[in-house]
Parts: structure tokens; C-alpha cells; sequence
């Protein structure tokens, strides 16, 4: 659904799957992971989403099949049952 910052360029799915973007885009992208700060108290908040949200849309048929649509860029991939 997001692009991952803390996850970085290698881990993240291509940008046609993704439905919503970096809001507030750093003036690169890391390549590697970010080491995010550990849950609990006074840990910061996470990242509000503040830019336009897209959908994905997900129409599954009886036969086992499904079609996947991407809201921010009409990108629409179909998946046969039985396929990977």
C-alpha cells in the first residue's frame, strides 16, 4: 500500500503495486534499511499520511481467480487460481 521508508529501495515493492507514495519525500531515498526506534514509551509517534490516498482494489471471482487495481495509477493485474 506505502512505499517503506524504513525498509528502503531494495525491500519495497515496485513503485506500479504501490498505492501511496512518501508524503513528505526525503531529498534521497535510502538503499538500505533505517534502523527505527523501538516501540514503547516516549517512542515518537509514527508518520502521519497527509497527501492524497489512493485505493486498491481487490475482485475476486468464485473460479479462484482475483484482479488487483491500483487507484493512484490504474495499473490492474489479473491472478489465474492455481498461478504464483
Amino acid at each position: 500500500m506505502h512505499f517503506s521508508l524504513l525498509s528502503g529501495q531494495e525491500y519495497t515493492a515496485p513503485g506500479m503495486f504501490l498505492a501511496n507514495s512518501v508524503d513528505d519525500e526525503p531529498a534521497s531515498m535510502p538503499i538500505a534499511p533505517m534502523t527505527a526506534p523501538a516501540p514503547g514509551p516516549g517512542a515518537p509517534p509514527p508518520p502521519q499520511h497527509n497527501g492524497t490516498a489512493y485505493w486498491i482494489k481487490v475482485s475476486a471471482q468464485t473460479s479462484g481467480s482475483f484482479t488487483v487495481t491500483n487507484a493512484r495509477n490504474s495499473f490492474t493485474k489479473t491472478y489465474t487460481a492455481g498461478t504464483r
